[in-house]
């Protein structure tokens, strides 16, 4: 009867092992919609994407990551809106994201969008008094969106530019 009840024992903690893990092997196909995933919102500071992905475990917490290569120009700017003689500029490159965390839905779905937000034009570029930095052009290209616990990712097409250089 002993050997037995140790039995029964281990073979209840095996089946709640393999019952508790179940969910962590429990996946589908994780994937974004392409068609459903593109910029929704763009201007010379900033770029939204809207994104949609599946084939996930239902109520699953995922971090999303939109990340987009900026090529900006800032410049100093007198109270007249010009640049002075002596132009002061900084163009930089780079690659700007933004995080979130979203909940699958009971259908394994999650929607949601980032947006991503160029530097502020007082963090990149310093002027002498009596002018201000301003942030005029912007071009975001190479976006994509990456579900960082899935590995999930796609890019989204395009390039947006805006702005003028100051005269």
């Amino acid at each position: 009867m002993r050997i037995q009840s140790i039995i029964a024992a281990i073979a209840a903690t095996a089946g709640a092992t393999v019952l508790a893990a179940a969910p962590a092997f429990a996946s589908g196909s994780p994937h974004f919609i392409t068609n459903l995933t593109k910029v929704t919102d763009a201007d010379l500071s900033s770029i939204t994407v809207a994104f949609k992905e599946a084939g996930l475990e239902s109520g699953s917490v995922e971090t999303i990551t939109v990340t987009a290569h900026l090529e900006a120009t800032y410049q100093c700017v007198n109270r007249g809106g010009h640049n002075p003689d002596d132009p002061k500029k900084t163009v930089i490159s780079g690659d700007y994201s933004k995080s979130g965390e979203f909940t699958a839905a009971r259908n394994g779905n999650v929607t949601g969008s980032l947006t991503v937000t160029a530097p502020a034009p007082r963090s990149v570029l310093d002027c002498p008094s009596g002018q201000t930095s301003v942030h005029t052009v912007s071009t975001w290209s190479n976006i994509s969106v990456t579900d960082e616990d899935t590995s999930a990712t796609v890019a989204v097409a395009g390039t947006y530019s805006f702005g003028k250089p100051v005269d």
